[in-house]
């Protein structure tokens, strides 16, 4: 809520000093990812699961060696994950990853992020707002690719009022430390070099899924540097061995679709089944201020598949009072709509609770809820929901 402190005297609040101290934030969020995170040790143990700590190595298609051990399975399941990606630049081992970076005992005065995917936005949008001073290169000619394009514009639109400064289409080729700290070097697609200097580098260009190292060539399973090949119900070309979340090739990097996936495989593993994973319609959210969420397919999407559309976009400050009331009216909520059958086929929101609003579309978009049916849904008053009362209302030209 850092954003909104500053804003406190609107709200008929008034404070001598507000501070914060990054190391005491950065703690209180570790302890709550702990928390709330995956089942403890001896938790699987209580339930019979047995537990070897080390890194794994295939060294026949049914036997993993891992310390000295040699693991045996029927069935066995990869959930390898991914890593920070390394392209290939010079002093590249100078810039902190974003774990890294979360060991920082205070805010750095400057910072270059290198990608402008998800990672990268949120840790510029981070910094920015503890009055860093944040430069993102991108080597893409736009952030966050697979957003909808109307809150990508926006996106950039918002970052540029927080002070961060957004440079695509540039390859950084170098990182030479400086007097000040760092100085990173970039080549611009006219083939002018660009040099910007900052006390912190942040490489957050991509996760790259975890293969090399496994032993995937002595199992038989085929991959590649985009990952472990699958089927629709997550088995590998080896019929007992299967794959789930950000190691399999062309899986969206998503944590609903990790855990989903490891469940589902499992099942299918030990069941003797073969459902398939339906990755068509995946909730996510991006961690900005405001959020920014997404399900369904984006008008580029709906594009390339030759679907005719019609959208509603509705502004939160326009009809929401419940968003003037928490003092976040800034955003939108886009509705895309079949122009064949009038179904809804997408939600995306730039705003407060952002993601609350996309799953409540969620499932009329799963089950292929038309324009006129959604019309006829009565929203909760007041609250932020009443965007979605307005979007899903009909228009001229629908």
């Amino acid at each position: 809520m850092l954003h909104l402190s500053k804003r406190l005297p609107e709200f008929g609040i008034y404070t001598e000093e507000i501070r914060v101290d990054w190391a005491e934030a950065v703690e209180r969020a570790q302890r709550i990812v702990h928390e709330c995170g995956d089942p403890k040790p001896e938790d699987l143990r209580d339930h019979g699961v047995y537990l070897v700590f080390g890194v794994g190595r295939f060294i026949d298609p049914y036997t993993i060696t891992v310390n000295d051990e040699q693991l045996r399975g029927d069935q066995i399941l990869i959930a390898t994950g991914a890593h920070t990606a390394r392209p290939p630049i010079d002093g590249l081992e100078q810039a902190l990853t974003h774990v890294d970076i979360l060991q920082l005992r205070k805010p750095p005065s400057s910072l270059i992020v290198i990608g402008g995917g998800v990672i990268a936005m949120e840790f510029a949008y981070i910094f920015a707002q503890l009055g860093t001073r944040v430069t993102v290169l991108e080597l893409l000619d736009q952030i966050l690719a697979n957003v909808d394009e109307d809150v990508r514009v926006a996106i950039a639109e918002h970052a540029a009022k927080l002070g961060i400064e957004i440079q695509t289409g540039v390859r950084v080729t170098s990182i030479q430390r400086d007097s000040g700290g760092f100085r990173v070097e970039a080549a611009v697609g006219t083939g002018e070099t660009v040099s910007v200097a900052s006390e912190v580098v942040l490489l957050a260009a991509g996760q790259v899924p975890t293969v090399d190292g496994l032993g995937l060539d002595q199992a038989g399973v085929k991959y590649d540097k985009h990952g472990i090949e699958t089927d629709s119900a997550l088995r590998t070309n080896v019929p007992h061995i299967w794959a789930a979340g950000d190691v399999r090739r062309g899986s969206p990097q998503l944590s609903p679709i990790a855990s989903h996936g490891a469940r589902l495989a499992t099942r299918n593993a030990l069941l003797s089944r073969s459902d398939p994973f339906d990755e068509s319609l995946v909730p996510y959210i991006v961690g900005l201020t405001p959020i920014v969420a997404g399900v369904g397919l984006t008008k580029q999407g709906a594009i390339e598949r030759g679907i005719e559309i019609f959208e509603h976009t509705q502004t939160y400050a326009s009809v929401c009072p419940a968003a003037n009331v928490v003092g976040e009216p800034e955003g939108f909520v886009k509705l895309i709509f079949s122009r064949d059958d009038r179904r809804l086929l997408g939600a995306h929101a730039f705003g407060a609770s952002a993601g609350e609003l996309v799953q409540q579309m969620a499932f009329p978009i799963r089950t292929k809820l038309t324009a006129s049916e959604l019309a006829e849904m009565l929203f909760v008053f007041p609250g932020l929901s009443q965007v979605l009362e307005y979007a899903v209302r009909p228009r001229p030209g629908d």
